[in-house]
């Protein structure tokens, strides 16, 4: 166990993990559930380990790096594992005006297009995860400029 507790230690210092990611990665290695626990609780208690954290790392980079909505950083998450409500509870800890600054940026860029690809610049927002209702009222917003 010992063993295990240090290259996980190693690479939740490099960046956020969560505990689904940990538990993974100790069962693609063949790791049996009760090791896997023990190294996860520990992990926690030593602080090199933390849902929230992790959470909210998420949120911050996928919104401002990679330009997502709430929507697809939603489905991000699910997909790692989080339940609705931890998801919730983590969108609902950014700022709701830097996502319309995101989105207002995404639709400034993609202005030129508007004209004559309406609806491809639209299924591109949508595909970023944004809410129809708010990506009609910024593209209104930009044409009416």
């Amino acid at each position: 166990m010992e063993e295990w507790m240090e290259k996980m230690r190693r690479w939740c210092s490099q960046q956020e993990r969560c505990t689904h990611g940990v538990r993974g990665k100790l069962q693609r290695a063949s790791v049996d559930d009760e090791t896997a626990t023990a190294v996860v609780q520990a992990l926690l208690d030593e602080g090199f380990l933390s849902d929230d954290r992790f959470l909210e790392s998420y949120v911050r980079t996928h919104m401002e790096y990679k330009r997502w909505g709430p929507r697809k950083i939603l489905q991000g998450l699910r997909e790692i594992g989080f339940s609705a409500a931890e998801v919730e509870r983590a969108l609902n800890h950014a700022d709701e005006h830097r996502f319309q600054e995101i989105l207002t940026e995404l639709v400034e860029r993609r202005k030129p297009e508007l004209a004559e690809k309406r609806e491809r610049v639209i299924r591109y927002l949508l595909g970023r995860g944004f809410l129809v209702n708010e990506v009609l009222r910024a593209i209104e917003e930009a044409e009416g400029r």
